[in-house]
């Protein structure tokens, strides 16, 4: 291991991959021993770290003393796909540790589960709680008193004023804003560029195009 540092495996390849690698790097906690992609995957061919297999060689990997991954897939669409990759880590026995920007702002008492990644210039303010699995994206404002709860993804540039609650798998697209006090549901969506001013049901969307629109997923 580099300088004693422990060693970690990526599972993916794409642009939240890259993300998560850029932020390793810099940290410089955990030595990249590669990554984790399926033949099939389309970005298989970068060759920046080796390719140590797919999903079906975990339990090698694990066993070769890697013991530390990071989930470089996305949302996605939907959490789906990052719940059964958390679900397939643990069972094998890997820690998923907190990936956080050097440029990210933590107040002191902040609360974030295993597994989420904290992106550039984001800010998690006094009191907040973020989940397992979540994202917190580049310049992700959440505020004092809000909880984000697991497998959630808080996208580029929007922001959760004060005190406001994230369901379990919601998605807050990219520049929108959540008004203080407000509650979203599990498994929601709320568009880019829209601002929620009233709780949402848990499995609804809310997008804002010629006016805000309001609908069961």
């Amino acid at each position: 291991m580099a300088g004693g540092m422990e060693k970690i495996v990526i599972l993916g390849n794409g642009g939240h991959a890259r993300s998560l690698v850029d932020i390793i790097e810099r940290e410089k906690r955990y030595e990249i021993a590669g990554y984790v992609i399926n033949e099939n995957d389309p970005d298989a061919s970068d060759a920046k770290y080796p390719r140590l297999g797919g999903d079906a060689q975990l339990e090698q990997i694990f066993q070769s003393g890697i013991t530390n991954a990071a989930v470089g897939v996305g949302y996605m669409g939907n959490s789906g796909l990052r719940e059964k990759l958390w679900e397939q880590l643990k069972r094998i026995g890997f820690s998923l540790p907190v990936i956080c920007d050097p440029s990210a702002i933590l107040a002191g008492d902040v609360r974030i589960g295993e597994g989420s990644f904290i992106g550039k210039g984001s800010i998690v303010n006094a009191n907040a709680s973020v989940g397992k699995m979540c994202i917190i994206n580049t310049g992700a404002i959440v505020e004092h008193d809000c909880e984000v709860e697991d497998f959630s993804h808080i996208s580029v540039g929007s922001v959760l004023c004060g005190n406001v609650k994230v369901g379990t798998a919601s998605f807050i697209g990219a520049s929108a804003t959540v008004i203080q006090g407000i509650r979203i549901g599990s498994n929601c969506l709320v568009g880019a560029g829209t601002t929620i001013r009233k709780n949402l049901k848990n499995n609804y969307m809310a997008c804002a195009r010629e006016k805000l629109l309001y609908r069961p997923l």
